[in-house]
């Protein structure tokens, strides 16, 4: 009987790691947080997609892939659920935010993201978060990988 590899045990961590840093990026760039259960079912599922994904994904470059790829989606998932209010972006001045003019119009300022947001900073900063993704995700493989192996 062989028992659970200690990858298969810390795989996970990775998904709400890159959940965690999506947020971060996500908030830091003005745009908004979804709901706490919204964050949840995000994180679980992408514990889910790490822990499957592990047994197939070797190599620094396919797993950098998948973690923007993994950042694209939350950020289309945060975009989705978020909603947009001025002033309640992370950066944005408690009172009042941009100038967005008629909103029920749906007018926006240009260079903006639908939910809030510069495009070019929520693209830079969902990039370090995939990059950070990638670093925590290897080293906990190295980790594991050094717990494998006998010391002499």
């Amino acid at each position: 009987m062989r028992g659970t590899p200690v990858q298969d045990k810390w795989a996970w961590v990775a998904g709400p790691i890159a959940v965690a840093l999506g947020l971060a990026a996500h908030m830091l760039a003005g745009g908004s947080a979804p709901a706490i259960p919204v964050l949840l079912a995000f994180a679980a599922l992408c514990a889910l997609a790490a822990q499957l994904i592990s047994r197939w994904v070797h190599g620094p470059l396919l797993l950098l892939l998948l973690s923007g790829l993994a950042q694209q989606l939350l950020h289309f998932g945060f975009e989705a659920f978020g909603g947009y209010f001025p002033g309640s972006g992370f950066l944005d001045h408690l009172h009042g935010g941009p100038v967005l003019g008629d909103v029920k119009a749906g007018d926006m300022p240009t260079g903006t993201a639908s939910g809030g947001g510069d495009i070019h900073l929520l693209l830079y900063t969902h990039m370090a978060a995939a990059i950070l993704t990638l670093l925590v995700a290897t080293g906990v493989s190295f980790t594991v990988s050094r717990a494998k192996t006998p010391t002499a």
